[in-house]
């Protein structure tokens, strides 16, 4: 009988030992629900709202204000204001002041039967609709899917910092990166928002972008208790490069009806790695706007070892843009039981038990050492397609940064 024993606990040492050992799949995958069919991209329609962008001009001066009326995965077909003396202002909001939405939808559609002549540009031509701000709002886990595969408990805001790079760019990464993708819909506003009113009475600009993350950065600095907090957030996605922005601002008549239909996926070369409504978000823009504005007494936020209020002056500036979240689909995964018993065992073995270093500290370092090794980061030469229903795309080539 103690034969028999001992014999099953050798043999369940020799399970767990052989267990432990075995590395996690690298080619495993976030589920996501894809649609059946393929995404059609275009233009709004003019009598639904008005569709503009901004180009670089040959001489590189001023850049000229396009009104597009077609797009495809090539280019867009486009007005050129600007150059026909419609306007002079490079400010979406102002144009749609100066000449009217009404005049523009004419316009476009006076394009539409042939009767004024339009110019093709491709997306490389275009600078982001983001605008020039280099501080935002972005929203964490507000889509369903996405607080699942993330083992979140609720949506929450944290600042992002950076200048928003074009439709058509690159962002960096290195050996030591867990480079993630992101998609997103954003939007600006016409005015300050102080209040839930502001954000009612004021016009909306939409457009699509990128956020990419160092979930290496991210994992080391997050508090796993209160993702609220929003550490290591900011640190994570405020990169060069990490924020990509489309080109296209859409103005919808009705945005409520455009942002429950419009339609977001991602290509990682020739994969579909997310597929979604940004109706699909838990918070409304109207519920992400009440949230905001009620967070903004604290200087709660870490970033770069300085803590910083989520906006300034209880306020989201003109020009500043406030990012959806994302849905499911992304790269990152939570440590396994695997993993973390790994690092557990690690942090005996190894001698960091002895170091006055943190359990939690050596299985984070153990599961980001595996992360580095698996491979399922983004790469140098992959590339990373954003694209929209009705915004447009962001093409982003991934390059190799300093080491």
């Amino acid at each position: 009988m103690r034969y028999s024993v001992l014999l099953l606990c050798a043999g369940l040492s020799l399970a767990a030992t052989i267990w432990l050992t075995l590395d996690e799949d690298p080619k495993r995958r976030n589920h996501f629900n894809a649609e059946s069919t393929t995404l059609k991209m275009g233009v709004l329609a003019p009598e639904d709202g008005i569709t503009l962008a901004l180009t670089r001009t040959a001489s590189g001066d001023t850049p000229h204000m396009l009104l597009i009326t077609e797009a495809n995965r090539e280019g867009i077909t486009a007005i050129d204001l600007t150059a026909g003396n419609w306007t002079g202002a490079i400010d979406f909001f102002e144009v749609l002041d100066e000449i009217g939405a009404g005049n523009l939808a004419k316009i476009a559609l006076r394009a539409n039967r042939g009767e004024l002549s339009t110019e093709r540009f491709e997306y490389d031509r275009l600078l982001p609709a983001a605008g020039s701000a280099t501080r935002h709002v972005a929203s964490g886990t507000n889509f369903p899917e996405h607080q699942e595969e993330t083992n979140a408990q609720g949506v929450f805001n944290f600042p992002k910092f950076g200048a928003a790079t074009p439709p058509v760019t690159s962002v960096e990464t290195s050996p030591q990166t867990l480079l993630d993708y992101e998609v997103e819909i954003c939007a600006r506003f016409d005015r300050d928002i102080k209040t839930v009113e502001d954000f009612d009475a004021a016009r909306k600009g939409f457009f699509l972008c990128g956020d990419f993350t160092d979930r290496a950065v991210l994992s080391r600095l997050v508090d796993p208790d209160n993702l609220d907090s929003g550490t290591g957030f900011s640190d994570a996605k405020s990169g060069p490069g990490q924020f990509p922005s489309g080109g296209f601002f859409v103005v919808p008549n009705t945005w409520q009806d455009f942002v429950a239909e419009e339609r977001l996926v991602t290509w990682v070369n020739e994969e579909l790695r997310q597929d979604t409504r940004a109706g699909d978000m838990i918070l409304s823009f109207r519920d992400l706007i009440e949230n905001v504005l009620a967070d903004t007494q604290q200087q709660r936020f870490l970033y770069r070892n300085r803590y910083w209020h989520l906006v300034n002056d209880g306020t989201i500036g003109r020009g500043q843009v406030l990012m959806s979240g994302t849905a499911e689909g992304v790269i990152f995964m939570p440590p396994t039981l695997r993993q973390i018993l790994r690092g557990a065992l690690k942090y005996v073995t190894e001698g960091d038990v002895f170091k006055g270093t943190s359990p939690y500290t050596s299985v984070v370092a153990s599961f980001i050492e595996e992360e580095l090794a698996s491979g399922r980061y983004l790469q140098p030469d992959d590339r990373v397609t954003h694209l929209s229903s009705h915004m447009g795309l962001i093409s982003t080539q991934v390059v190799e940064g300093e080491r």
